[in-house]
């Protein structure tokens, strides 16, 4: 549109938006310190049993790469306290762009749950442990300075300069997925010498490495400098898929574990019917689900069913694994002129939020024998239309080779 020759500033503003909107915004690399309130925890085998104490510290990612738009204000670098009121583990991660360091960055704005676990492991290496939703970080660490008492050194609220050897991500740290759904694990592991990654399924106490030789699964290994990336695809999955995942990371002398967690929930397929002999059943059938666990319960009209108790078979188990289980309910019939009985089988499965819910009615005897006798009316009018419709065609084909 334009007014006396010039651009309408309706239409300026709208191109100008439009512009904006297309730009991509630049991706740049900038460094950036990341300081994340831990726990320090420590096994404790006191009182005869084994457990963990817990003392707050704070673990500083020092000089992290990161990959996104850069802030428009320098973001400061952390300065350590003389006098800290915590011990601060300060470690410097001289590795490849983290995927997720603006995640972390912006943890606490975005208000994002986050959890953070330190621990020692042996002379002087420190294992931390990340979780966010959706995401878990493992970070190997070595103290720069020598360490008496690791014990004590949440106690002694000092600063401990380190450095990261190894850093490991997986994601998702738990899934769920239905039957002949297919799932995706990532594990991304970043170190100074060469990174060997793979995967092995933990199930039933027992446990084996998985490989290409499945045709369902896929493992996908992309080497960067100094990065590895795996990526575990299963398809078409099934009950004998669920159980931990593991993404065991080997670098020189260090070694790391992710654990990935994976669920089958299928929802159970619910089907309800009425017999009438030798004695008037409503039966309920859930079929095909996946885990075990189901509820199954009955309403009369609405109202919870307590004129009389459900028989409930035993589970049966399918070739794929899958559960079936049948309920039944000897009812009484309506008297002749009475409104019909809703019965309603009401099926509960970890599967679902909401649970089934599925009814049929119960007739008087009077009325059941006149729904089926009408039944037997209409089926019989069909038949004769049939017939009639037959002889018609017949004769038509008849007279028409007459007049040939």
């Amino acid at each position: 549109m334009k007014t006396n020759g010039h651009l309408h500033p309706g239409l300026i503003l709208t191109l100008n938006s439009l512009l904006v909107w297309g730009a991509a915004v630049p991706q740049t690399q900038y460094t950036a310190d990341i300081v994340l309130p831990c726990d320090y925890a420590l096994l404790d085998s006191s009182m005869g049993g084994l457990g963990f104490t817990r003392q707050r510290v704070a673990l500083v990612l020092q000089n992290v790469t990161v990959m996104g738009e850069e802030p428009a204000d320098a973001l400061p670098d952390y300065q350590p306290p003389e006098s800290p009121e915590m011990t601060v583990f300060l470690a410097t991660v001289d590795l490849a762009p983290l995927s997720f360091a603006e995640r972390l960055l912006h943890v606490e704005c975005e208000g994002e749950q986050i959890e953070c676990e330190i621990s020692p492991l042996y002379s002087q290496l420190f294992a931390a442990h990340i979780r966010l939703p959706e995401l878990s970080i493992a970070v190997m660490a070595k103290a720069m300075l020598p360490i008496e008492n690791p014990d004590e050194v949440a106690n002694e609220k000092i600063i401990v300069p380190m450095r990261v050897d190894l850093l490991v991500s997986s994601s998702p740290p738990s899934q769920k997925g239905s039957l002949a759904d297919e799932v995706t694990l990532n594990c991304q592991a970043w170190g100074g010498t060469e990174v060997n990654v793979n995967w092995h399924l933990q199930k039933d106490g027992a446990g084996h490495r998985l490989s290409p030789e499945d045709s369902r699964i896929t493992i996908q290994q992309e080497t960067q400098e100094r990065k590895e990336t795996s990526t575990l695809t299963i398809r078409r999955l099934n009950v004998h898929d669920e159980g931990t995942y593991i993404c065991i990371v080997a670098t020189g002398n260090h070694r790391v574990q992710q654990i990935l967690q994976l669920q089958i929930r299928e929802p159970p397929q619910v089907s309800i019917s009425v017999s009438a002999k030798p004695k008037t059943t409503v039966t309920c059938r859930t079929d095909r689900y996946y885990p075990l666990d189901v509820a199954v319960s009955w309403l009369l009209n609405g109202s919870p069913v307590t004129h009389v108790f459900p028989i409930t078979s035993s589970h049966r188990r399918h070739h794929d694994g899958t559960f079936s289980v049948s309920s039944f309910l000897e009812v009484p019939v309506p008297e002749p002129g009475d409104p019909a009985d809703i019965y309603t089988c009401v099926v509960s499965h970890v599967s679902m939020t909401d649970p089934i819910m599925i009814e049929v009615n119960v007739l008087s005897q009077e009325t059941d024998l006149f729904n089926r006798n009408i039944l037997y009316i209409m089926f019989f009018i069909i038949i004769i239309l049939g017939i009639l419709l037959f002889v018609w065609r017949k004769s038509d084909e008849r007279e028409k080779k007459k007049t040939q």
